[in-house]
């Protein structure tokens, strides 16, 4: 879906929530608001970005890629920056990814770092979700957990078809290695056990930031249900249909909060300050983008589909041949690209 699209799609949700909104409602949520729970809500994110980029870390460690903590750390920043900017979150990935590389020429290993950190945020995310779901000491819709449930299978299913998919043999042998080293790294407890315990900590402080917002405006939500509602909205800003999330998530949090007897207009403010808690913790990554002192990765070195050979290998002979790019004049993007044909 192309960004004039996700605009249309997001101005159509966004008209129609404030179609049937009571702007009196939003107005006295507004004239309550307390700043303090709202700015306790942003530093509780950027502690979750900080703990992010610990995970990422133990990935990028694992592909011998040798960053330090604080420069992934600002790398991390500056992909949700660009999140604001591009219309989607994996706009942020593809920076990501390219400041990882840092002109080294292993770019897939670079953006199979990223996706191994994705994929790993994405399932303790949809496993809270489940779990608060299920075990809810509240009366929730049944349509609710059968949404969590839904999409936890749905990725459970694509994950397990990663080695089915590594054996087609229509795919290139490029693609086929990146399935089966995603696989490998998947299965891998130590790394995935530290990842998850990082992924944990992530997607509770995010809980507990739009808890914060909800306390700011006084918002009469049970407590438990965060743990519901947040995490599955936060996977609907996930689809690309939208202007980064904008619409959905307003329009999910009325979906959601409805049953409980929220009011519209409490729902569309809630989303929309937990929507300013982002805007405010990416803008800092603007901040570090600027002076942070990290130079800027070659717009010319992003990766193209079918473009580059697969995602390196951690073996020892792969990572022996991405070494050697920028030693031989026989190597680099068009030597890799006959070899990989």
């Amino acid at each position: 879906m192309n960004r004039l699209l996700r605009i249309l799609v997001s101005a159509a949700l966004l008209t129609y929530l404030g179609w049937r909104t009571d702007w009196s409602s939003v107005r006295d949520a507004f004239a309550r608001l307390r700043v303090e729970f709202w700015l306790a809500a942003v530093g509780l994110l950027v502690l979750a970005q900080c703990a992010s980029a610990v995970r990422w870390k133990h990935f990028a460690d694992s592909m011998r890629f040798r960053h330090s903590l604080g420069r992934l750390t600002g790398f991390y920043f500056i992909g949700t920056y660009f999140n604001l900017l591009l219309p989607t979150s994996v706009g942020g990935d593809v920076v990501r990814a390219l400041y990882l590389d840092g002109r080294s020429g292993r770019r897939w290993a670079a953006l199979g770092c990223v996706l191994l950190d994705r994929l790993n945020g994405l399932a303790v995310l949809v496993a809270l979700a489940c779990l608060a779901a299920t075990f809810a000491p509240l009366a929730i819709p049944a349509w609710i957990p059968w949404c969590a449930w839904g999409l936890a299978a749905g990725g459970a299913l694509g994950l397990l078809s990663l080695p089915v998919l590594a054996r087609i043999a229509r795919l290139s042998p490029m693609r086929r290695e990146q399935l089966q080293t995603l696989w490998r790294f998947l299965r891998s407890p130590r790394l995935l056990a530290r990842a998850t315990l990082l992924s944990l900590i992530v997607q509770a402080a995010n809980v507990l930031a739009v808890w914060c917002v909800g306390l700011s405006i006084h918002a009469p939500i049970d407590a438990a249900y965060y743990w519901v509602f947040v995490p599955l909205i936060s996977l609907l800003t996930l689809l690309p249909i939208s202007l980064n999330g904008m619409g959905v998530r307003e329009g999910a949090a009325v979906l959601f909060l409805a049953p409980f007897g929220i009011a519209d207009g409490t729902a569309v403010t809630l989303a929309f300050l937990w929507f300013c808690v982002t805007v405010a913790v990416s803008l800092v990554g603007g901040v570090v983008y600027l002076a942070g002192g990290h130079a800027k990765p070659d717009a010319a070195s992003t990766p193209q589909w079918g473009e580059h050979p697969g995602l390196p290998s951690p073996c020892s002979t792969l990572e022996a041949s991405n070494e050697s790019v920028d030693h031989h004049p026989d190597q680099g993007r068009t030597g890799q690209y006959s070899k990989a044909a």
